[in-house]
């Protein structure tokens, strides 16, 4: 994979001020297809036009040399990067300066939108951060355009929280002193503070501060609890849990519809009781399997509920799952299937060790090229650990780091940390943590959402809008925001990424007896509202107008 191209083609423009641009010469994703055409955005109110509605002759016209041009990528579960952790709270000042930095360098990498994830913590923290991480005003609407600077790099569509309503069987990296369960909405409210659950009082005017919710259906009545979240515009996602398959699918019925990082922190797959897993095995559209204990039913008379197949997060990072668990998945329901980064703050970063407040306690990750590990604090003397790039590093833009292109491959055997990972459950009934490099356990990503794509890439050899699909038009469509994220449609937010597509050998995925030829993609050009904010040989041509 190159690791730079040619310099950006030359804007032509006819300075007509209509603030138009026309994308010429490129291949759109259009669905399951990379369709040659034309694209005509609009940098005055962001948005896609209609080509066959437009007069107006553009002010700027870019020959895109046959490149792909894709939605902007989209992120739904983003813990932090380039040294800041969304769970890391001083400051409301350095908070936000610390969220304004990220947005500029989280946006060269493709990711346009994301949603900022705060692990579990205590109330305190999410009183204090939710209030930043809210969404843009408008964003639902497909013609609200103000309060929008592309300038200001990648966008929060809303915070995602993962706990603290988890398991302590499958708490992974969360403290589990600060887990809880819920028994009635004021708990939800205790926690994340009522207006961060509300859409009409959120700071942001465009939706509840709270997007996306992490829960275990097995903690308290949650599951109960559900219906409430989801008609205050709340997703409630499936995770940390070691629930049944009949508990989990009433929670689907109740209304959740997504499960967060799929095989990572729940029971695994057991032919008797398929437990979270099972529910992609339903069909589109069945009744729910009735739990023994659980009831969400609604009034009496009330027609009964399907249980629709949910979406589902995937870490393809090649470290948390094997790439065939992953092939496995995507075979199944593969219209569900949405790729994650879980990345942590050290995505971006130099290896080193860390510190990390970690909900009442403060622990130490080691980064290595791409593996995050619980590691034992450094000695004293120690220097300080490296400070943040100033802007991305040129190998998180052509999916490779530390120098070797990421293919899931680490110690010699696919999707391995050092150390096999270790399922088995103490005497005080608490899961023991993934073995990492004979450190402590896995502590989430350092992987871009690129490195993701292109490892999909590798491991399936699917067609290119497949892969992209899991990080356009599938996470808009879960948000609710299709037509406005994750689309080429005219009416969407004019937010893309130019790719190249390079031919790359790589080793067979079963046995690495051979050698097989693979589609990967390198980040060209970034857009943000019709604007072009990033070009990748480090000329920012951040105004499209003449």
């Amino acid at each position: 994979m190159p690791a730079a191209t040619s310099p950006s083609p030359p804007l032509t423009g006819t300075d007509t001020g209509t603030g138009i641009t026309k994308l010429t010469n490129c291949r759109l994703i259009i669905g399951d297809s990379l369709i040659p055409s034309d694209l005509f955005i609009d940098s005055l109110t962001g948005k896609i036009l209609e080509p066959s509605n437009n007069t107006l002759l553009p002010d700027i016209t870019l020959d895109l040399q046959n490149r792909i041009v894709s939605p902007g990528l989209i992120d739904c579960q983003l813990n932090g990067a380039f040294g800041f952790n969304f769970s890391t709270l001083t400051s409301s000042t350095e908070y936000l300066k610390n969220i304004h930095s990220l947005n500029k360098k989280l946006i060269r990498t493709g990711v346009t939108s994301y949603l900022p994830t705060l692990t579990s913590q205590k109330p305190e923290l999410y009183h204090s951060a939710l209030p930043h991480l809210g969404p843009l005003p408008g964003i639902s609407s497909s013609s609200n355009h103000h309060h929008r600077n592309p300038q200001n790099g990648s966008e929060s569509l809303g915070a995602h929280v993962e706990g603290p309503f988890l398991s302590p069987l499958q708490h992974g990296i969360h403290d589990p002193s600060v887990l809880r369960a819920a028994h009635s909405f004021q708990d939800l409210e205790h926690v994340y503070g009522s207006s961060n659950l509300s859409s009409s009082s959120g700071s942001s005017g465009g939706g509840a501060n709270i997007k996306l919710i992490t829960i275990a259906p097995e903690r308290g009545s949650i599951v109960t609890l559900i219906p409430e979240l989801v008609a205050r515009g709340i997703i409630v996602s499936i995770g940390h849990t070691e629930t049944s398959l009949p508990v989990a699918s009433a929670a689907v019925k109740a209304g959740a519809k997504m499960i967060t990082h799929l095989f990572n922190a729940m029971k695994p797959l057991h032919h008797r009781e398929p437990g979270v897993f099972g529910l992609l095995g339903l069909p589109a559209s069945a009744p729910a399997p009735a739990p023994a204990s659980v009831s969400v039913s609604g009034e009496e008379g009330e027609e009964d509920k399907t249980c629709k197949r949910p979406y589902y997060g995937v870490i393809a990072d090649g470290i948390h799952l094997h790439p065939l668990s992953v092939c496995l998945a995507y075979n199944l329901h593969p219209r569900g299937f949405i790729l994650v980064t879980d990345a942590m703050h050290l995505a971006g970063m130099p290896d080193g060790k860390y510190e990390w407040v970690n909900g009442e306690k403060t622990e130490w990750i080691e980064k290595r090229g791409s593996k995050l590990c619980i590691a034992e604090p450094p000695p004293s003397s120690s220097s300080l650990p490296p400070s943040p790039p100033s802007s991305p590093p040129q190998s998180l833009l052509v999916g490779k780091q530390n120098g070797n292109h990421v293919n899931g491959y680490v110690n010699g055997g696919p999707g391995r940390s050092q150390g096999e990972e270790a399922t088995t459950q103490n005497g005080n009934g608490v899961e023991k943590k993934k073995k990492c490099g004979g450190g402590g356990g896995i502590a989430g990503s350092s992987a871009t959402l690129l490195e993701c794509v292109n490892n999909v890439l590798q491991w399936t050899g699917m067609p290119v809008p497949k892969a992209l699909a899991s990080v356009t038009s599938t996470p808009a469509e879960m948000l609710g925001l299709k037509g406005v994220k994750g689309s080429l449609e005219s009416g969407a937010d004019a937010d893309l990424v130019v790719f190249e597509e390079v031919e790359v050998e790589v080793e067979d995925l079963l046995d690495g007896s051979g050698k097989i030829s693979r589609k990967q993609l390198v980040v060209d050009e970034v857009w943000k509202f019709g604007e072009r904010v990033f070009v990748r040989d480090g000329t920012a041509l951040v105004s499209s107008k003449s």
